[in-house]
């Protein structure tokens, strides 16, 4: 079937953002590396060369996808600081479990922005800028206690790569080890330990 001859293909509006649609709601059921452009394309009735015109390969289409995911990550991170108080200590809990929260319920497209398919790189801007946002927010998170007095003074580059990686194990934990959170393990109580531990570190004397 080719483009001209099916309708849907070019008059339903947007194909690169159905496309994207499309390749994302797959994605909650198919790993990331089991993607294919082509049952994309299938899915939505177009030629399988039609994705082609607006992704040059499968990498661009998660790259597409790790992009969007971030943007909806970072929104969800900075809802949850400014649900929280002036504490930084609790807004780095609020965030935390927003975080765990996202991984919780789109396990495919966490896995898929933190794995070694598509990383953020000179190839891929969007993808690199909205990453680098993401941590920007813990790194804000961080001055601000210790602008507060909070926090000890140390280099809130380090201090944010400490907290993602406590934060991030217990949400990758929490994918691929579910049966602990199920019959052992209380999930909220386990993010706060978490941060609580890494707070006690740096809580200024």
């Amino acid at each position: 079937m080719t483009d001209a001859a099916n309708p849907r293909a070019y008059h339903h509006g947007n194909l690169r953002a159905e496309l994207l649609e499309q390749a994302v709601e797959q994605l909650r059921d198919t790993p990331p590396e089991q993607l294919s452009l082509r049952a994309v394309a299938r899915a939505l009735g177009v030629s399988q060369t039609a994705p082609y015109r607006h992704f040059s390969d499968k990498e661009a289409l998660l790259a597409a996808i790790a992009t969007r995911g971030y943007h909806q990550l970072l929104s969800q991170l900075r809802e949850a600081r400014r649900s929280a108080s002036n504490s930084a200590a609790d807004q780095l809990r609020h965030v935390a479990r927003a975080y765990v929260d996202f991984a919780e319920h789109q396990e495919q497209l966490f896995k898929l922005m933190f794995g070694p398919l598509v990383q953020p790189s000179a190839h891929h801007p969007e993808l690199r800028e909205v990453s680098r946002a993401t941590l920007l927010l813990v790194q804000s998170i961080l001055e601000h206690g210790k602008e507060q007095g909070e926090f000890e003074e140390q280099d809130t580059i380090y201090l944010a790569n400490a907290a993602w990686a406590g934060i991030h194990g217990v949400a990758t934990l929490r994918i691929d080890a579910p049966s602990l959170f199920r019959k052992h393990i209380d999930l909220l109580r386990q993010i706060d330990v978490a941060v609580d531990t890494f707070i006690r570190g740096i809580t200024r004397a």
